[in-house]
């Protein structure tokens, strides 16, 4: 009963993320979803099926990262950065019992069906807006109308909703009969469609870059099967851009606002590009902040004047330079070593694979947004609960038959309290 209600309430944390209509709702539904994230990790480790495994690498480093953001909020008197690095120490410690529990491979599908709720509610509540957006909507003195699930900002939900389609698409290739399958598939293209609603272009840029690099490795290391069957899609896919070149041209172009002068190709990305060379110029301004930090939360837009559109620039701002450079280097060894082990020569792992795969998209993503630490919306919450999971030094083997991501080491262990 214990580990049932950790993972409703883990669901419920997720479907909350989703919400982000502005006032007093999304407040109370951000803090609504820490404290649901916070029951599960506790009725996660009331179940008696937490497993004796010593903290990894990955977990020491974001908690000393956070509790020193802690201590500098609150040296300067920054009680909100202070109040957030003591929640952020919290979810951490909830996060590490959820993946010690003896099923914890369960986790991944709490993450889709909490998904699978989302796009239900969308479809439900908001399916004009979206289809709307979806054809290409123009109003006149606005431009494109870009679809906006839920509230969230499109720039954020081209993450979350990206992310989505690899969680899907990782189901997919790991589902064994056809209907699952197929319901994994249209997971996939609904995710897709929100994306393209909502004219996230960083998402689509993130999601060809990590296409592209696991088509490469697929090319350079995958089984001659794989091999065959990226060919075969590489072939259907050119024969559909042949026949249709001009109708894609003129979507594409249309749904990625090319001819805005505002987002345009014209524009030059000159906005961001100011943005960055401004969070640039204010992580060196301070020689000791370059080191220390700002606390966390203390680069929003409210407090430094502007919106730093790059979690490098956030990290730097708000861990400093050095704690910043860490984190970003333990994102990057997760996704390496999930890569390389997921295609291990004559044993590959298709859904380790696609774990690295999903680590990419964050990074490449990570360029344009400031969430590759957070928890406030749903996949930066699977980010987090992924790279503590896959990088736990032993875990026990998952039950036979059930779906499970292979966490980069292997061992039998304990439960405690056994």
């Amino acid at each position: 009963m214990n580990t049932q209600l950790s993972r409703w309430f883990l669901g419920g944390s997720i479907y909350l993320t989703g919400w982000y209509y502005e006032g007093p709702a999304l407040q109370a539904s951000q803090m609504g979803a820490i404290s649901l994230l916070l029951m599960a990790g506790f009725f996660s480790a009331l179940s008696g099926d937490t497993l004796r495994i010593r903290p990894s690498p990955v977990e020491w480093l974001f908690g000393i990262a956070f509790l020193f953001a802690m201590l500098v909020g609150w040296m300067t008197g920054n009680v909100l950065s202070t109040m957030y690095g003591a929640m952020l120490l919290l979810v951490l410690l909830a996060i590490a019992f959820l993946v010690r529990h003896s099923r914890a491979a369960d986790l991944i599908a709490v993450f889709r069906w909490a998904y699978v709720a989302l796009v239900g509610t969308l479809l439900l509540l908001e399916h004009q807006a979206l289809f709307a957006s979806l054809s290409g909507s123009v109003e006149y003195g606005l431009g494109l109308v870009r679809y906006q699930p839920l509230g969230m900002n499109p720039n954020l939900s081209g993450l979350v909703y990206g992310g989505g389609a690899l969680l899907f698409f990782q189901r997919y290739l790991a589902a064994q009969k056809g209907s699952q399958k197929a319901f994994a598939l249209a997971m996939v293209v609904l995710c897709l469609f929100v994306l393209l609603a909502a004219s996230a272009r960083a998402g689509m840029l993130a999601l060809g870059v990590a296409g592209s690099t696991g088509i490469s490795l697929i090319a350079l290391r995958g089984s001659r099967r794989s091999r065959m069957s990226l060919v075969f899609a590489a072939f259907i896919g050119l024969m559909v851009v042949v026949f249709k070149w001009a109708d894609i041209k003129e979507y594409m172009s249309l749904i990625l606002d090319l001819d805005s002068p505002t987002r345009g190709v014209e524009s030059g990305a000159t906005g961001r590009t100011d943005i960055w060379r401004a969070g640039i110029e204010l992580v060196f301004s301070d020689g000791t902040l370059l080191f220390t930090g700002r606390g966390i939360r203390s680069a929003l837009p409210e407090i430094i004047g502007f919106p730093v559109e790059s979690s490098y620039i956030n990290l730097a701002l708000e861990h400093g330079l050095f704690f910043g450079s860490l984190i970003t280097l333990a994102f990057v060894i997760t996704a390496c070593r999930a890569l390389q082990q997921g295609l291990k020569p004559g044993h590959s792992r298709y859904q380790l694979f696609m774990v690295g795969l999903m680590f990419v998209f964050m990074l490449a993503q990570s360029f344009f947004n400031r969430y590759l630490i957070g928890v406030g919306n749903p996949y930066s919450l699977w980010i987090l609960v992924l790279i503590l999971q896959v990088n736990l030094k032993s875990i026990s083997p998952a039950p036979i038959g059930r779906e499970t991501f292979f966490p980069l080491n292997t061992h039998r262990t304990a439960r405690i309290g056994s």
